[in-house]
């Protein structure tokens, strides 16, 4: 009995010792995790290029009951609400029916696209473009309360002043950045008389002042969006370089471009520490059939933060290629994930389609974005999945 129970004693002994082996492990990762949160702090973006409408993409969309516009970015949803923020360029205004809806050259699209844009998981919206002025100023303040109701953040066009002198400044924990947007022009449109805040024109001097602005609101990094650079054109011309160094000099890390409806590569140093700017983004979704008008890319990207210093800097950035197919209505596809389907013949997948000339012209977008796009200095590279 005795040596029973003297076993019995040695195996619970053993087995407290593992349990509070365990547990003494368990809470030395949490408070190991602890330290870590203390010390770093992450924020994922993506961020696309011109989010534009023609009068063909409003067509195809039209319903019974209105507008869907829900399975353009159906197959490319996951790598969009994936991010903490993401980010696209609304290349049009949301001003209502009663000022008719139309396409090129001057656009006026459909409500329910920017509900298409918030289930598909965009948050930020910048309205600085050629287009903003479309429909007149009326323009300018119908879009805002349309995105106001929707919950989006947005900069680059304003109703009063004191809007365009607000800053945003997105919070994610304890990292805080500030996004501003400007356009080199509104296509001729005269600015209206006392609303010189309704727009925000590329402007050195004011974007100088911005940046600071946005610091000392408590930015720790500011992004940059540009309408600027010549349309068509893969590179970018010496005034985009000018103003490119120009911002980072005051204080502008992350710089992201548009308005030429084709990509333009990327510019960074090899630790990113200087910043990291994309020329052009392209065109992430429009009726635009051309050579490098159909396809674009979703940048996603990882920002870290140094709590005990405040230092933000880039940890990471890739792209996904993406290419807008027509058939079945216009879808924009990731261009990995449609040459998968393609070659699994699977063709309930959301990127799938059986058009032979789509499925070549989407290999073609593989090769050209990845041949175009990729830094291997930085290790900016196409993902694949």
């Amino acid at each position: 009995m005795n040596n029973l129970i003297t076993r019995n004693l040695f195996f619970c002994s053993i087995f407290f010792v593992i349990i509070s082996c365990s547990e003494i492990s368990s809470r030395n990762t949490n408070l190991s995790n602890q330290k870590k949160g203390e010390l770093y702090d992450t924020v994922s973006l993506a961020i696309v290029g011109d989010l534009m409408c023609h009068s063909q993409q409003f067509n195809q969309a039209k319903k019974d009951t209105g507008y869907d516009f829900n399975p353009a970015f159906a197959p490319v949803k996951k790598y969009l609400e994936s991010a903490d923020f993401t980010f696209g360029n609304l290349e049009t205004v949301t001003a209502g029916a009663a000022l008719n809806y139309t396409g090129y050259p001057m656009f006026n699209t459909p409500v329910q696209y920017l509900d298409a844009l918030k289930n598909a998981g965009f948050d930020v919206l910048t309205t600085a473009n050629n287009h903003s002025l479309d429909r007149g100023f009326v323009g300018v303040e119908k879009t805002i309360v349309e995105l106001n109701n929707r919950g989006f953040l947005h900069t680059g066009t304003a109703r009063s002043l004191d809007e365009r002198n607000n800053s945003l400044i997105l919070t994610k924990n304890n990292t805080k950045l500030g996004v501003l947007a400007y356009t080199y022009g509104t296509n001729g449109i005269k600015i209206p008389d006392g609303k010189v805040f309704c727009v925000n024109l590329i402007d050195t001097l004011q974007i100088k002042q911005d940046i600071l602005k946005s610091k000392q609101s408590g930015a720790d990094v500011v992004l940059i969006f540009l309408h600027w650079g010549n349309e068509y054109q893969r590179f970018p011309n010496d005034s985009q370089k000018s103003l490119e160094n120009y911002i980072r000099k005051n204080g502008g890390l992350l710089v992201f471009g548009s308005h030429p409806h084709v990509l333009q590569p990327v510019n960074a140093s090899n630790d990113y520490k200087t910043g990291f700017t994309i020329f052009s983004m392209g065109n992430f979704i429009s009726a635009q059939r051309k050579q490098y008008t159909d396809c674009g890319i979703i940048v996603k990207m990882k920002l870290i933060k140094n709590l005990a210093t405040n230092e933000v800097s880039v940890s990471k950035a890739n792209f996904v290629p993406t290419y807008v197919s027509t058939q079945n209505g216009f879808r924009i596809l990731p261009v990995y994930d449609a040459i998968e389907s393609i070659n699994n013949k699977n063709v309930n997948h959301l990127s799938y389609t059986s058009s032979i000339i789509e499925q070549t012209r989407i290999k073609e977008v593989w090769n050209e974005t990845n041949k175009h796009m990729t830094n291997m200095n930085v290790g900016f590279t196409a993902l694949e999945q």
